[in-house]
């Protein structure tokens, strides 16, 4: 009980208090010398009251006040000392959930970028695939207006053999077909590059958009695995000092009870012999029967409450299974592309 009586400043020096008192060393005799410990021992200080009493001896009256003063200040010493440890098995568990929140921490924030991300990177493919549409077949398309008109074009040939008045109607009927209608032919072509370039670029922003989103994506997949780990880590550490902690917890625990309940014993003790005082030498009477309640009493300890540590929360990684990089991946996100 060192712990306890070495933050009290109020235990008791046996030999010093003898001393004091008149016929204090004659009454204990020989067991004086045994007593000088007694603040961190009160064990032996039972003992040796047991045994003055079964000498039928008398201590001082102003003696056992002292060794009463001692054991109710060594009592007070050992509520703080269950109340501290009650704190710190709080602190131990609130550690161990400590773990668990913190793993949740800013999870749903990296999950939102990689959403906005999805979303932004899906429309803009949307986006491309209306433009590759549009060019390839809208009526109003330069793309697909020049396609019909170069399907449309009739070639034109000159007959091997022909009459020059032929070959003259021949260049003739073709000054309004489409392989002469050059202007026709240039803007069109013009409009259709033009749409092409655009669409390029449409390319280039969804091409820049997927980057982003895959990049959201594997900085997600790290973190969260990163996470898991971490909470492995965290809880297993945090229930190991929680059981470190209990085991200690428990064995004072067993230790303050067993000096609570002999401190009980000898404030009994003390109160018997101070119920009446022999007033020709200033000595407690003795009456031996009634020290037998003292000897049978007992101490039932107020059990303390230890808590259950929290179960470590899962820490899933299902939702990065199919990441950059696998066929699944490309096929969960691009199917519809």
């Amino acid at each position: 009980m060192s712990r306890c009586l070495v933050m009290c400043p109020m235990g008791l020096d046996v030999q010093a208090a003898a001393s004091e008192v008149p016929h204090a060393t004659k009454a204990l005799g020989k067991s004086t010398l045994q007593l000088g410990n007694l603040k961190e021992k009160p064990s032996a200080l039972l003992t040796e009251l047991n045994e003055m009493v079964s000498r039928g001896e008398a201590p001082p009256f102003d003696f056992v006040s002292k060794i009463k003063n001692f054991a109710q200040d060594a009592q007070s010493c050992l509520l703080p000392l269950r109340e501290a440890s009650a704190k710190d098995t709080t602190a131990f568990l609130h550690a161990v959930q400590m773990c668990n929140d913190q793993s949740k921490t800013a999870e749903g924030e990296e999950q939102k970028n990689v959403n906005d991300a999805r979303l932004l990177h899906a429309a803009c493919r949307d986006a491309e695939k209306a433009m590759y549409d549009n060019n390839l077949t809208h009526a109003d398309s330069y793309c697909n207006k020049l396609g019909d008109f170069l399907h449309d074009a009739t070639p034109l040939s000159v007959p091997d053999a022909s009459t020059r008045e032929a070959s003259v109607r021949i260049v003739g009927a073709g000054n309004s077909s489409n392989w002469c209608a050059s202007s026709t032919l240039s803007h069109l072509d013009v409009g259709c590059t033009a749409e092409e370039e655009e669409l390029k670029d449409k390319k280039a922003e969804c091409l820049a958009k997927q980057q982003s989103f895959e990049g959201f994506f594997c900085l997600w997949k790290y973190n969260l695995e990163s996470k898991c780990k971490a909470l492995d880590t965290c809880h297993s550490n945090a229930v190991a000092a929680y059981n470190d902690h209990i085991s200690e917890a428990q064995t004072l625990m067993e230790k303050w009870d067993v000096e609570f309940a002999t401190l009980e014993k000898i404030l009994c003790f003390c109160s018997v012999w101070l119920d009446e005082e022999d007033e020709g030498d200033n000595r407690s009477q003795h009456n031996a029967t009634q020290f037998e309640v003292c000897k049978t009493q007992t101490h039932t300890p107020v059990p303390m409450e230890y808590g259950t540590p929290a179960e470590k929360v899962s820490c899933l990684l299902t939702s990065v299974a199919n990441h950059p990089g696998t066929s699944a991946f490309i096929t969960q996100e691009y199917g519809s592309f």
